[in-house]
C-alpha cells in the first residue's frame, strides 16, 4: 500500500475530489471563487477554475453536504462513512476540487491558512464495461457497434427555414431603417 500525500497531486492521479472550506467573515470569504482561489493553494498551482466549486454552505443545507458530494461528485458511499455528521456541519464556503481541475499536472499545494483542509474524496469506480449484444430491428440482428439507423424525413430542412426567416426579419428591419 503506498502513502496518499493529499498536498501532492500525482500527474497520474484521477478520480479524487479534494475538500476545503474556510470560515471567514462573509466579507472576506466573497472575495474567494473559482477563478481566484488558487492562489490559496499555494504558489504556481495551475488550476481549471471551470472545474473547481467554491459554494456557500447554505447552498447544500437543504440536501446536505454528503448527499451532495456523492449526487454531484460521485464520491462512494464507503467513502463518506462516518463522515456525513461532520460534512454536515461545515460552515462558511466550501471549495471544491476534483483532480481534473489540476489539468494533468504534478503540483504541490501548501494551502493558505485561510483555507481548512478537509479532506479528500474519492468517487465511485466506473462501472465495469459490458459487452454489446445484438440489436434487433426490422432488417433483422444488427452486429453490435453502428447500426443502420433510418434517416429522418426533413431533419436538415428545418435549419434552412430558420435561415431563411432571419435573412426576411433581417430585410424588413433594414428596409424600414433606411
Amino acid at each position: 500500500m503506498t502513502n496518499f500525500d493529499p498536498n501532492h497531486v500525482a500527474a497520474t492521479e484521477f478520480g479524487k475530489v479534494r475538500l476545503f472550506s474556510t470560515e471567514l467573515d462573509p466579507e472576506d470569504a466573497s472575495n474567494i471563487t473559482a477563478q481566484n482561489v488558487h492562489r490559496l493553494l499555494g504558489t504556481n498551482i495551475d488550476l481549471d477554475p471551470d472545474k473547481v466549486e467554491v459554494i456557500s454552505s447554505s447552498a447544500v443545507e437543504s440536501i446536505g453536504l454528503r448527499q451532495y458530494l456523492m449526487s454531484g461528485y460521485g464520491i462512494a458511499k464507503a467513502d463518506l462513512a462516518g463522515k456525513g455528521a461532520a460534512l454536515d456541519a461545515l460552515k462558511g464556503l466550501i471549495v471544491l476540487i476534483p483532480t481534473s481541475a489540476f489539468k494533468g499536472l504534478e503540483q504541490s499545494l501548501n494551502a493558505s491558512p485561510a483555507l481548512r483542509f478537509i479532506g479528500v474524496f474519492t468517487e465511485e469506480a466506473a462501472a465495469p464495461a459490458t459487452p454489446m449484444t445484438s440489436r434487433k430491428s426490422a432488417e433483422g440482428d444488427l452486429p453490435p457497434g453502428k447500426g443502420h439507423a433510418r434517416p429522418i424525413p426533413l431533419a436538415g430542412r428545418s435549419w434552412i427555414g430558420a435561415l431563411g426567416a432571419l435573412i426576411i426579419a433581417a430585410a424588413l428591419v433594414l428596409y424600414f431603417v433606411l
